[in-house]
């Protein structure tokens, strides 16, 4: 049997709004209130997705597109109003609805949606090949706001820093010290390059690894210096 989507996860748990275990037909104000609770968890969801996007140019028809589908799958079709809200906070800047949105979410929904939530806010880090340190800390900071302790991010954030964190790529710990990232990015280099591989490793994926490896160094380079 497939697995709960993330809307039915968040729809189980809205505490506040369904009481008890029978199954009703709902009365006219209870079925406003339903939807009243679905569009602040969409509009919820949206202004934590748009704080990522932000950062590190992540606001791309990329992102958008990944979040549109994410949440045409959970919350219906994409619809004008829809894309004004992500235009808005993609565009506004950032604003104090970060905390308001993690209060929602946590009112209405189960920590296990949280952690869906989470997931969703690396896939869009993700986007650009890597998740910056930046990235990392306003995501912690979000999960912060959501009651997700720091072994559970952990958990979360392994599922990613193996492939997108480029520090990850160079062997190495993060670090804003050039030398030490020069040096890693050399000892690499000497691994992966064409003409400097001692290693036995097939070719074509030497050339690919060492096209990751020069891309890994070039983004921490911008981090440090921009």
């Amino acid at each position: 049997m497939a697995g709960k989507s993330f809307f039915d996860v968040l729809r189980d748990s809205i505490h506040q709004i369904v009481s008890g275990e029978e199954v009703t037909e709902d009365s006219g104000p209870q079925q406003q209130r339903k939807l009243a609770a679905r569009a602040d968890m969409e509009h919820a969801v949206i202004v934590l997705a748009t704080e990522v996007m932000r950062l590190n140019g992540n606001a791309s028809d990329e992102t958008e597109t990944m979040l549109f589908k994410f949440l045409e799958r959970n919350f219906g079709k994409t619809g004008i109003k829809r894309r004004k809200q992500v235009s808005d906070h993609v565009f506004v800047g950032p604003q104090a609805f970060t905390r308001m949105a993690c209060e929602q979410l946590k009112a209405l929904s189960t920590h296990a949606s949280h952690i869906e939530i989470i997931k969703l806010l690396y896939n869009i880090a993700s986007a650009d090949d890597f998740v910056t340190a930046k990235e990392h800390n306003t995501i912690q900071k979000i999960s912060g706001y959501l009651g997700i302790s720091l072994e559970e991010l952990k958990a979360v954030r392994q599922l990613y820093s193996k492939v997108n964190n480029p520090f990850a790529l160079l062997e190495m710990e993060e670090t804003i010290e050039i030398t030490k990232v020069k040096a890693a990015y050399r000892k690499m280099v000497l691994r992966y390059h064409p003409d400097k591989r001692k290693d036995k490793v097939d070719a074509e994926e030497a050339n690919r690894k060492f096209r990751e490896i020069k891309r890994a160094y070039e983004q921490i380079l911008r981090q440090i210096n921009g």
